[in-house]
């Protein structure tokens, strides 16, 4: 097992600049998450960090090495790929062989571990079959087994889900998550699908235009995002976003938007600290969907004296255990998570309230984060 440091790593391929000074320290049996958008860099620094691509600047380190200039083969890595790559003549033991009989393992050797990892993954049945006689889920397996009886230092994953449907992507996560926790081998995974980010990360890198967001455990990105990309981009339905003003009003704030005023608790004493010096300022204000509460229901009962706010119902989408109601407030188009027995109809005009506990003011100019 290792660690993975990346220290000032740059890519540039002529003119663009794909990846800006990406600082990471990814420690021993940790599981890290690169996520962002098509085109953010993510694959790039997997990329280099399999020696697969160049790296322009920087050091990149693999436990206390410096591996820039060592061959992709003599870096200790196992990759698993999004379109498998498995050898179609091949039978899934000698595709998950190869590799080691290339390396001149001792047979005994290849055995024991292609049967290990085989019998970790729940495809010793499969060992005779060929890829095209396999499931996509089963050859995603195979495609992980013959990683694993590598027994490296570090796993690298680009988007190994991606290629499979909804049903078998959550149930190939859980078989990840599983893995990791009996391998405990160091792993570093690209994904665009935030989900898949947070569900199975230690720690998730979000990355945007090739330059590092935020580093952080999945609850913290959640609760506390640096910017409003990260807010944003980590949650399904995203954050909502509503453009206000903070103003004074007798010894306490309120958060004003065209339609709609709410005031600061009194007893939110460090929101109010953080806030004075943006009194009379543009701001943007942040809420989730299902921080957003339905006054009528028992959530928001609990809610005393919460400021309502009107808004007028666009769609409803019924989700089974919830409904997501695309709400309009201030001309603006927000998303609220409401209980399945709401009976809310489109072109409804309803209040509701926003739980302030869970709120977000980001500076309009700079998008970060004041609170």
């Amino acid at each position: 097992m290792a660690k993975v440091t990346l220290k000032n790593i740059v890519k540039r391929y002529d003119e663009v600049l794909a990846v800006s000074g990406a600082n990471i320290d990814i420690k021993d049996k940790e599981f890290v998450v690169l996520v962002g958008p098509s085109g953010c860099g993510k694959s790039t620094t997997l990329r280099m960090i399999a020696g697969l691509e160049e790296i322009t600047e920087g050091e990149l380190y693999i436990g206390d090495d410096v591996v820039n200039d060592v061959a992709p083969k003599d870096r200790d890595i196992a990759m698993v790929f999004q379109n498998y790559a498995l050898y179609p003549h091949m039978n899934v033991y000698d595709n998950m062989a190869f590799g080691l009989k290339l390396r001149k393992y001792p047979a005994d050797d290849i055995d024991r571990r292609v049967k290990d990892a085989a019998q970790i993954l729940g495809i010793e049945p499969l060992l005779d079959r060929k890829p095209k006689a396999l499931s996509g889920g089963q050859r995603q397996r195979v495609a992980m087994g013959r990683a694993i009886v590598r027994e490296p230092k570090v796993f690298l994953m680009d988007e190994p889900l991606s290629n499979l449907d909804a049903k078998l992507r959550v149930q190939m996560r859980a078989e990840l998550s599983k893995l990791h926790e009996r391998l405990q081998t160091t792993t570093i995974y690209v994904t665009h699908d935030q989900i898949e980010a947070m569900t199975l990360a230690d720690r998730i890198v979000v990355l945007k235009d090739g330059v590092i967001q935020q580093i952080d455990d999945p609850i913290s990105l959640y609760n506390q995002p640096n910017n409003m990309f990260v807010a944003g981009f980590i949650g399904s339905p995203a954050m909502n976003f509503l453009d206000a003003k903070i103003e004074a009003k007798g010894e306490g704030l309120v958060i004003k938007g065209e339609t709609f005023e709410v005031n600061i608790p009194a007893n939110m004493s460090q929101a109010m600290k953080e806030l004075e010096t943006y009194v009379d300022k543009e701001v943007v204000f942040g809420i989730r969907p299902e921080d957003i509460i339905d006054p009528n229901t028992a959530e928001g009962q609990l809610l005393d004296n919460a400021d309502l706010v009107d808004a007028e119902v666009e769609v409803v989408e019924p989700m089974g255990s919830e409904i997501n109601l695309h709400i309009t407030i201030d001309g603006q188009t927000i998303v609220a998570i409401v209980d399945p027995e709401s009976e809310a109809q489109v072109g409804d005009k309803m209040k509701f309230a926003f739980d302030l506990d869970k709120m977000h003011i980001f500076d309009a100019d700079t998008e970060e984060a004041i609170i």
